[in-house]
């Protein structure tokens, strides 16, 4: 009994002896992979300080764009506004022209119907004054070129 004894340690110091060999390989596995660890980390802290510094740099740099970005915006509105005046000429302008040429076509019309109504008045006559053919003639020559320039708007629109 004493040898089956005996043989039971030898197994017991064997089995004991690769545990603790198994201990000190799986603590150099993990101080290895600690040390892998520790350099990604000193690697993702520098590159963080690298972004922050990054930012730092942009910052100013957006903050003077803004600023100028700001002061054109100013300078463009005071421009606009220095410009209403004009504007508000040319819309005086324009109101003036459309009632000149509203009383210009009324006159018009006026005097065509009066020309009209005088050429229909002497047909009874022999003889038409010459200015009176000229003036028919005239207002003819306008009829046709105001004929014509309502078609060239149309066409154009």
């Amino acid at each position: 009994m004493g040898g089956v004894y005996l043989a039971n340690n030898d197994i017991l110091v064997w089995i004991v002896a690769v545990a603790a060999t198994a201990f000190v390989v799986l603590c150099g596995f993990l101080i290895a992979l600690l040390r892998t660890a520790q350099r990604s980390l000193g690697t993702a802290r520098s590159a963080m300080q690298e972004v922050k510094e990054t930012v730092e740099g942009l910052q100013g740099e957006v903050k003077k764009l803004a600023e100028s970005v700001n002061d054109v915006a100013d300078d463009l509105r005071g421009k606009l506004k220095s410009t209403d005046p004009l504007f508000d000429a040319v819309q005086d302008v324009g109101i003036v022209l459309s009632e000149l040429t509203g009383t210009a076509r009324e006159a018009a019309k006026g005097f065509a119907h009066s020309v009209r109504k005088q050429a229909a008045s002497s047909e009874g006559q022999q003889r038409i004054p010459s200015w009176l053919q000229w003036v028919v003639m005239g207002s003819r020559v306008a009829t046709s070129l105001k004929q014509g320039w309502n078609e060239r708007k149309l066409d154009s629109n």
